[in-house]
């Protein structure tokens, strides 16, 4: 009698240890990106960052005693559909915080949702259109330097270290695009430089022939590409075959990832590109950074992989110092100072960015030299 009184008792507290473990609460996030659509070839590094931060992460105890839980929606790159799964990540899957969308035109479309549901959101989208100067969302955070500061970086380093004088563009016609484009027109127009060509390639065309000879026949010294990964290999591709000569070719962003450089093959060498991120950096942090990813994914990372990265170690730290009231983590948010990432020490600045780092570089063999750092 007494065996199966203690059996008994043995089943009960098995079975209240286990539902104690079911019930623990948890911190759920969720994971807002492209796996289709045209914006899917940056999908796997977003997914694949994000989800090592949040192991290692879990795997020290996770934040305040909870582990980190996340949920994960393919956004398409496509604004209506951003809207139907961010509605849906808050209001049906419960979740306390946001990592992305991270295309500029579908950040552009929810955030409004984030703001009027309390929701931290951080993006690694790089359009200056939804800057706190621009939107005034005090939920919105930017994890990688806004294509505002990228652009002005390129145009500088155009005009002072190649001596361009007759620039072209040729740029896409998404909001990511478009704002790049009049940002490279000011600061050209500011010092004095008139940009003698400017054609649009829509996202998703296979040639660029026409545009291309346009701008051929302005007989310009540059040509600055504002265009995501697929339209900059098309681009280059075709600008090779119509043997350009005595021409710079720089571009934004997405003309200095894997992304473009594996689509556009040898013609991708002598680029010049300004990069959030590159394995190629010698920097400590940037090195651990990449063989970790190496090691469990068997490849190497690509911008925005590192932007995702640091925002789950950001977002852990300021619960670890307020706690997970979703007001005292956004203002922990706006207060982060200095905090060490794989981008360098970032800083929450006026506009909700973290950084503003970027990387001159030139591609050539299949790698990228860096020519400066600029934080």
């Amino acid at each position: 009698m007494r065996r199966r009184l203690l059996f008994g008792v043995l089943v009960l507290a098995i079975l209240s240890a286990s539902m104690v473990s079911m019930a623990a609460p948890v911190y759920k996030v969720a994971l807002v990106a492209p796996f289709t659509g045209s914006g899917s070839i940056l999908g796997d590094y977003i997914r694949n960052a994000f989800a090592m931060a949040v192991d290692e992460i879990n795997a020290k105890g996770g934040v305040r005693g909870r582990k980190i839980e996340y949920v994960i929606y393919d956004d398409a790159a496509a604004p209506a559909t951003s809207i139907n799964v961010v509605t849906k990540a808050i209001l049906n899957d419960k979740v306390d915080a946001m990592f992305g969308p991270n295309m500029s035109s579908c950040v552009l479309a929810v955030n409004q949702i984030a703001k009027d549901n309390k929701i931290p959101m951080l993006v690694g989208a790089t359009s200056p259109s939804f800057g706190f100067d621009r939107v005034g969302n005090e939920w919105l955070f930017r994890l990688r330097a806004d294509d505002e500061v990228k652009v002005i970086n390129l145009v500088k380093y155009a005009v002072d270290h190649l001596g361009v004088k007759k620039p072209a563009i040729i740029h896409g016609s998404t909001d990511y695009c478009v704002v790049a484009r009049d940002v490279a027109v000011r600061e050209f127009e500011q010092r004095g430089i008139k940009v003698v060509a400017m054609e649009q390639m829509k996202e998703g065309e296979k040639d660029s022939t026409g545009q291309l000879l346009k701008i051929r026949k302005a007989a310009p010294d540059a040509l600055i590409g504002l265009t995501h990964e697929p339209e900059a290999a098309v681009v280059m591709r075709q600008f090779r075959q119509l043997g350009f000569k005595n021409v710079e070719v720089l571009g934004f962003s997405a003309w200095g990832v894997p992304a473009f450089t594996d689509l556009a093959g040898s013609a991708a060498d002598g680029v010049v590109a300004v990069q959030g991120f590159t394995p190629e950096f010698n920097d400590p942090k940037v090195q651990e950074f990449v063989a970790k990813y190496k090691a469990r994914y068997g490849s190497l990372p690509s911008d925005p992989a590192q932007a995702y990265y640091d925002g789950a170690y950001l977002l852990a730290h300021v619960i670890e110092q307020v706690g997970f009231d979703r007001e005292a983590i956004r203002k922990g948010l706006t207060q982060l100072k200095d905090f060490p990432g794989v981008q360098g020490p970032l800083t929450c600045d006026a506009k909700h960015n973290f950084t503003n780092f970027s990387l001159i570089s030139k591609f050539k063999g299949g790698t990228w030299s860096i020519i400066t750092a600029i934080r």
